[in-house]
């Protein structure tokens, strides 16, 4: 076996098998133990605003309480910034290697400011702590077991993450698509692999810790759903035009707020956050049903619960309270808050059609569905992830032609709208955040395909490249061990990209194509590039 295929498959197997197996089954462990936890102090939570409604005197405990818990939360989140808002924005921007993560702390400040969130009654969900999780479990397994070679870390790291939202949501296939369609944004065999082996194992070792516990490895039980009838597939066309611009409407609410708290930067978290979670606590003393994660507000609106003028008032009170919790940086998902979202407006389209003799009863769960995963593929921007987290999770697979086209309704609204997603919003605060002060510097320069290499045998588009990194050109080497048509020893790769950390991407590079005799780093301040061609 030549030195290139030998490469080759230790690049291949270790990162996409091994490690990816090893990584999903303590993703599993992990994101299993959380999901009890956070199970248990929901239902403390409501427990407690049950027992404050039962006696008012005990209204004055409980916004003590909260008030207290947002201070505590604040205080981690200073200590530990790499928890602040939605995990899986938080997972993505180290993903695609746009910020790095603080890993020595971030599992156990996720975890504990998340619980302080569901305590609480916050409206944020528990997926994406689980995604944040999971590529903080993926980074520990890559630097204990593979720290001599950092180019598979973001690889297992995705696959990580992937598991962490499949475990999360009860949803593996979905989990897959995850790293495609939101975390890279393309399709290549190895994230594929990366992430269909870590889904794989991860998906196996939760089925196996729920049937030892007797708990459901399933987010939501719907039962049995009654999809719509061919004739009355024009209804699903209706609710993703709904749901597509109430996404816009909800877009624009999140930018409004997120301009209010950029006026009010003076003001401290420590104190901001405490008020949020004040309001909270007094909206859940009110009606729990307001707060908390919307997961049992789906059930039961599939169920067709729920009055026409409550709704009403749940979506506006929920949208503010989610809304600028997660713009305050406080922990929790916005996946399943989403899906409540969605839910309410399937369920106001529901009631809509019944009054107008459109729509039977035994239809209502569909078009809750139907508003769920078209609310979700409108606002953050994931429409095959939505489809096929519809029928896998919610409505099997007879309802896929529903779903499907209201998912393609509200996207291509969305689309028509210019409808930024929210997990691309968060990242671009992080990524200003971290690049902030610093100069843009541009990266010109040729480097060459060592032995060894991370990238031998693999095609361009297989590799996790720095952020805005380009292949100009591939000189290819003369070699009789090339392995198909990917990279080789002695390619020249003619690499652009700009860079506020140009030491951190020089290393990324390095750590893919090899060392090199030349710095990378030197580069240009302006237009004028200088080009870098590597001793012959």
């Amino acid at each position: 076996m030549n030195k290139n295929r030998l490469t080759y498959l230790l690049n291949l197997i270790l990162p996409a098998v091994v490690f990816s197996a090893i990584a999903g089954a303590l993703t599993a462990i992990i994101i299993f133990i959380f999901k009890m936890s956070s199970s248990y102090v929901i239902s403390l939570s409501e427990k407690i605003y049950a027992f404050g409604q039962a006696d008012m005197r005990f209204l004055s405990l409980i916004l003590i309480g909260a008030a207290l818990a947002g201070f505590i939360v604040s205080i981690i989140l200073k200590y530990s910034p790499d928890s602040r808002g939605g995990g899986i924005p938080t997972a993505i921007a180290a993903l695609r290697g746009y910020v790095p993560f603080n890993k020595k702390r971030g599992l156990i400040t996720v975890f504990f400011s998340s619980m302080f969130t569901y305590l609480c009654g916050i409206p944020l969900g528990t997926e994406g702590p689980s995604v944040q999780m999971g590529a903080l479990t993926g980074h520990i397994v890559s630097k204990t077991l593979g720290k001599k070679h950092p180019a598979w870390e973001r690889y297992i790291m995705t696959g990580s993450a992937c598991a962490g939202f499949g475990v999360a949501t009860g949803s593996p296939l979905t989990g897959i698509f995850f790293a495609f369609e939101e975390a890279h944004r393309r399709f290549s065999p190895m994230i594929f692999m990366v992430a269909a082996m870590t889904v794989a194992f991860s998906t196996a070792v939760n089925e196996l810790l729920c049937s030892a516990f007797s708990v459901s490895s399933k987010l939501f039980h719907f039962g049995l759903v009654e999809t719509l009838p061919i004739r009355s597939i024009w209804l699903a066309a209706l609710v993703g035009l709904v749901s597509g611009v109430l996404a816009l409407v909800f877009t624009k609410l999140y930018g409004f707020v997120k301009e209010l708290d950029k006026k009010a930067e003076k003001i401290p978290s420590a104190l901001k956050i405490p008020i949020v979670f004040l309001l909270c606590a007094f909206v859940g003393f009110l009606s729990y049903d307001i707060i908390g994660t919307g997961h049992s507000i789906i059930e039961e609106l599939a169920e067709g619960k729920g009055i026409l003028n409550f709704l009403l008032i749940c979506f506006c009170a929920r949208a503010i309270l989610m809304i600028t919790s997660n713009v305050l940086g406080i922990t929790g998902g916005l996946f399943i808050p989403n899906l409540a979202f969605g839910a309410i407006i399937g369920a106001l389209c529901a009631r809509l059609m019944i009054w107008c003799g459109v729509l039977g009863t035994e239809h209502i769960a569909i078009v809750v569905v139907i508003g769920m995963v078209s609310f979700l593929g409108a606002t953050s921007r994931i429409p095959i992830s939505a489809i096929v987290f519809g029928v896998e999770a919610l409505a099997g697979a007879k309802a896929v032609l529903a779903i499907t086209v209201g998912v393609t309704i509200a996207f291509v609204v969305s689309e028509a709208m210019g409808i930024e997603s929210f997990t691309d919003t968060v990242i671009h605060g992080k990524v200003e955040k971290y690049s902030h002060g610093r100069e843009i510097v541009t990266i010109d320069a040729y480097v060459t395909v060592t032995e060894g290499a991370f990238v031998i045998g693999k095609e361009i588009r297989d590799i996790l490249w720095p952020p805005s990194c380009v292949i100009v050109s591939v000189n290819n080497a003369i070699s009789a061990s090339r392995i198909g048509s990917g990279m080789a020893v002695g390619d020249v790769l003619h690499i652009h990209c700009q860079s506020t950390h140009p030491s951190v991407t020089a290393r990324d590079i390095e750590a893919l194509v090899g060392k090199q005799n030349f710095d990378i780093t030197k580069g240009s301040h302006s237009d004028n590039l200088t080009k870098q061609v590597p001793d012959a």
